[in-house]
């Protein structure tokens, strides 16, 4: 009788991570303290990476899942690759003000998340964005929200609404990004009718070179999904295949 042993699809993927790990562990000065980590600064990182996060009071019913899609997200980052940071477009208090520093150590900045307690209110996405671009040692960012933005960075002008003036809005931070070689991955968490706002965050990607994903809470749970815009396994996102059975909700 033969016997067929099916491969893990995901081993190589596990193997380099585990192994990228296994060589960020320096031992301790102290040799009966066994090996700890040891997290370098940002700058000394592949990947900084800052990400906003949603916290209007639409996604209260959902705030829970976004922290721990973003530890989950931090968690499959390659110690000593990668420094994250973590802007929210409502809260705004000491804890949260650590959580905007890049940092390569990513357990504690997961712990700081996990812990807070956010405000909640409008969506002002637009000048979040504008004023994370511009922030030093910065090569990404991913932003994710459920809603239209609230804010605007452009004068009143009454001949003007909806999807244009968003997209204007949106040029004015693209070209800091273009100027800064920085995409913008981006999420849009909610359903298939909420036309203008996915093809805004479309936009933000498209024009930058940066990745752009549909959540339907329906089908697909953040707290799962999110972490495939981690750099350990971004490059998955390149296949349509993979990226169509994500958003179907058929990846864990």
């Amino acid at each position: 009788m033969t016997f067929i042993v099916k491969k893990d699809p995901n081993a190589a993927k596990n193997a380099a991570i585990a192994a990228a790990k296994a060589k960020a562990l320096r031992p301790s000065e102290n040799p009966e303290a066994g090996a700890i980590m040891k997290y370098v600064a940002p700058s000394e990182t592949k990947e900084r990476i800052r990400i906003i996060f949603d916290d209007s009071g639409s996604m209260s019913s959902q705030i829970e899942n976004a922290k721990t899609g973003v530890t989950e997200f931090m968690r499959n980052c390659v110690p000593n690759s990668t420094a994250v940071s973590v802007h929210f477009l409502c809260t705004n208090n000491e804890e949260s003000a650590k959580l905007e520093n890049l940092s390569a150590d990513l357990p504690s900045q997961s712990t700081a998340l996990m812990a807070l307690h956010v405000s909640l209110g409008g969506t002002p996405l637009f000048t979040k964005m504008a004023e994370v671009v511009k922030m030093p040692l910065t090569n990404r960012m991913v932003a994710f929200t459920d809603g239209s933005p609230t804010d605007d960075l452009l004068p009143y002008n009454p001949t003007k609404h909806g999807l244009p003036k968003w997209l204007e809005n949106a040029d004015i931070i693209i070209a800091q990004a273009l100027e800064r070689k920085i995409p913008i991955d981006t999420v849009f968490f909610g359903g298939e009718y909420s036309e203008n706002e996915i093809a805004l965050l479309k936009y933000f990607s498209e024009k930058t070179g940066g990745i752009f994903l549909h959540f339907n809470p329906a089908k697909v749970n953040f707290r799962t999904a999110f972490k495939y815009l981690a750099p350990s396994l971004r490059l998955m996102l390149q296949s349509p295949s993979f990226k169509a059975e994500l958003e179907a909700g058929r990846k864990n």
